[in-house]
């Protein structure tokens, strides 16, 4: 389990990002936070899980969960994924790990 601190600076980002007008369902921490393995210069990464992403997916986009980041907590380190996509798709290595050990991060406690 991640860090509390981190687990709100998520929540954090991921409201901002809905405030934006992209609907986020939730995020997916993983990576060096969840293992308890990061240090103090660690990114976060996030899965930010919308139905949005199922469709085509922009530069823009990318653009936008990056400039949100930068924002909220320059660390975060974003990857666009649909909700259709993060249950589905096994083709991807990064959405494998973050399935197996990725914690998930509602908007709210």
């Amino acid at each position: 389990m991640a860090n509390r601190t981190i687990v709100k600076s998520v929540q954090k980002y991921l409201k901002y990002v809905n405030q934006q007008g992209i609907p986020v369902s939730y995020g997916v921490l993983f990576g060096s936070h969840v293992k308890n393995k990061a240090h103090e210069w660690s990114d976060i990464d996030v899965l930010v899980v919308s139905p949005r992403f199922d469709e085509k997916q922009t530069a823009d986009d990318h653009e936008r969960l990056w400039m949100f980041a930068a924002r909220t907590n320059n660390r975060i380190e974003p990857i666009p994924v649909g909700e259709k996509q993060f249950k589905e798709d096994r083709s991807s290595l990064i959405l494998d790990v973050a399935r197996r050990e990725g914690q998930i991060i509602p908007l709210a406690e």
